[in-house]
C-alpha cells in the first residue's frame, strides 16, 4: 500500500492534478476575497454587480489560463479529442450550449440588463442577475394585481431569447403611456367634468412629463419612431347608462398602480367640490317614473 502511495504521488500527472487543485483554490480565494471588498466599498449597486460579475468571469479566465499552462505538454492530441468528443457533448449539451450563446445575445444585443422590467416567456419581472446559463427575476403580477412584486424568483434559460419575444419595459426610455376610466353620470355637466379630469391628470402628472420629454428626445434620435404625444388627454365616450371619460397619461414604468391611486383620489376629491354637478355612475337600476295605478274597485257583472 505504502508503494502504490508513493508510485501514485510520483507520477507526473498527480503532481499536475495536485498543483491545478491548488491553483483552483487559490484563485477561488482572490475572487472572493476581491467581491467582498467590492461589496463592502462601492455604494452604487449597478456599478458593485457589474464588478463583482467581473471579478468571477475573471476567475475563471485565469482558472483556463492556468489549466492550460499546467497540461500544455498533454495537449498535442487536442484537436483529434475535440473531433472525437464534439459531436457527442455538443448533443448531449445543446441546451447549455443555447444557453451560452443567448448570454452573448443578451451581453452584446442590450435585450436588458440589470434593473430593466422586461416579460419573458410569460413571466414579467425585474431582472436581478444574467448568468451564463440563466436570467433570475424578480417576478411581479399573476396573483398580485397590477405591477408589485409577487416575491417569487424566477430562473430563465437564456436560450429562450433565441425563440420568444423579449419585452423591455424601461430600456432608453423608462415610461409607458396608461389610462385611467372613470364614469360620469349622464345628468351631469359632462364639460365640468372633463376639465376637471384633464386639470388633475395635467398637475399630476406635470413631474413625469418634464422628465419624460428630456428622455424622449434622446430615445427619438436613436431610434426610428414618430413624435408622440406625452401630455395628458382626455376622450370621451357614450352610453345609454353613463358618460365615460378616459384619461391617458405617462407614467414610470414602476409607479403604475401608485399613480393610479393618486389620480383616482385626486379625481373624486374635486368632484365632491362641484356640488353635485359631477357624480361618478355606478351600475344602479333607478325607477325615474311609476306608472299611473287605479283605485277604483273592479266592477262585478
Amino acid at each position: 500500500m505504502k508503494e502504490l502511495i508513493q508510485n501514485l504521488t510520483a507520477h507526473p500527472m498527480f503532481i499536475k492534478l495536485a498543483g491545478l487543485g491548488l491553483s483552483l483554490l487559490l484563485i477561488f480565494l482572490l475572487v472572493r476575497f476581491a467581491k467582498l471588498i467590492a461589496a463592502n466599498n462601492i455604494q452604487d449597486k449597478d456599478l458593485r454587480y457589474k464588478t463583482r460579475k467581473s471579478f468571477g468571469l475573471a476567475g475563471y479566465v485565469l482558472s483556463l489560463i492556468v489549466a492550460i499552462a499546467i497540461f500544455s505538454n498533454q495537449l498535442d492530441n487536442l484537436p483529434v479529442l475535440i473531433g472525437l468528443l464534439g459531436v457527442g457533448v455538443g448533443f448531449a449539451l445543446r441546451e447549455v450550449i443555447q444557453s451560452l450563446f443567448g448570454w452573448g445575445v443578451i451581453s452584446f444585443g442590450n435585450l436588458y440588463q440589470t434593473g430593466d422590467r422586461i416579460r419573458l416567456n410569460g413571466v414579467m419581472g425585474d431582472v436581478m442577475d444574467i448568468g451564463p446559463l440563466t436570467t433570475t427575476v424578480m417576478e411581479c403580477g399573476d396573483w398580485v394585481k397590477s405591477d408589485l412584486y409577487n416575491g417569487r424568483v424566477v430562473y430563465l434559460p437564456n436560450n429562450i431569447v433565441l425563440r420568444e419575444q423579449v419585452l423591455n419595459y424601461s430600456v432608453d426610455f423608462p415610461f409607458l403611456w396608461d389610462e385611467i376610466v372613470v364614469p360620469v353620470r349622464t345628468d351631469c355637466d359632462h364639460r365640468l367634468a372633463r376639465s376637471i379630469i384633464h386639470d388633475v391628470g395635467k398637475r399630476e402628472q406635470a413631474d413625469t412629463i418634464a422628465a419624460a420629454q428630456q428622455t424622449w428626445s434622446n430615445f427619438i434620435l436613436h431610434h426610428r419612431a414618430e413624435d408622440a404625444r406625452l401630455d395628458v388627454a382626455v376622450t370621451l365616450s357614450f352610453d345609454a347608462n353613463w358618460i365615460e371619460f378616459t384619461l391617458r397619461y405617462l407614467v414610470d414604468y414602476s409607479r403604475r398602480r401608485a399613480t393610479k391611486d393618486r389620480l383616482y383620489t385626486a379625481i373624486l376629491d374635486a368632484f365632491e367640490q362641484t356640488g353635485g354637478k359631477v357624480k361618478v355612475a355606478s351600475p344602479q337600476l333607478q325607477i325615474t317614473e311609476l306608472p299611473e295605478m287605479s283605485a277604483r274597485p273592479a266592477s262585478s257583472n
